[in-house]
């Protein structure tokens, strides 16, 4: 007998938004306060997007001396709150209007690798409060994904979720924690040959 599927697991860069073009500007500014003239692309924003902020940090950002880090790091948590709390990101088509749907009928959660703070933003930018029972970050607790959804799942006594995402890494995430994945083919990442993926975020429905 299959079980009903009671709730939804979301991951957010690629997925439910893409705040590439604010990201990438909390990023440049940041990268020139502490005093060097690199400019990252969009474009790279989006390639990273999905990763570890630490990771993202020690892969990305090594020509920044390790002094430095800590500092940047700190400039750039202010910059990206304050950059998404102004401009925010862009829903992918749909998303409102789907999520509004599907939270009659399942139960809707947020994991992302971001820093405490953006998921909030996020929410809050688009007023989708209503539509979400709880999320997760890497940035609350310094968990990686795969440890965030199973918190997710046993903090909300979860029966049979999945999560959605975009990325090889949050399909790596959620076989980890046990949990089945759909891969958002419209996102940032690639992933071949993927058991269960979406075109557009309305197919959910």
């Amino acid at each position: 007998m299959i079980k009903e599927r009671d709730s939804l697991i979301f991951d957010l860069d690629g997925t439910l938004w893409d705040a590439s073009e604010t990201v990438v500007r909390a990023f440049n500014d940041s990268i020139k306060e502490i005093g060097f003239e690199i400019n990252l692309s969009s474009l790279e924003i989006r390639n990273f997007s999905g990763m570890k902020m630490d990771d993202i940090f020690a892969q990305h950002f090594n020509f920044i001396p390790k002094e430095k880090l800590q500092d940047f790091e700190d400039i750039y948590s202010t910059r990206e709150k304050k950059y998404l709390n102004e401009s925010g990101g862009r829903l992918f088509p749909n998303v409102r209007e789907t999520l509004e749907k599907l939270s009659k009928t399942h139960r809707l959660f947020i994991v992302s690798n971001c820093l405490s703070g953006y998921i909030e933003s996020f929410l809050d930018y688009y007023d989708l409060n209503p539509y979400f029972e709880d999320f997760e970050c890497f940035g609350n607790g310094g968990l990686p994904k795969d440890e965030n959804i199973r918190l997710i799942v046993e903090r909300n006594n979860l029966q049979n979720p999945v999560y959605l995402g975009d990325t090889i890494w949050d399909k790596d995430s959620s076989e980890k924690a046990g949990v089945d994945f759909i891969y958002a083919a419209y996102g940032f990442g690639k992933i071949e040959n993927a058991e269960n993926q979406i075109e557009n975020f309305d197919d959910l429905l």
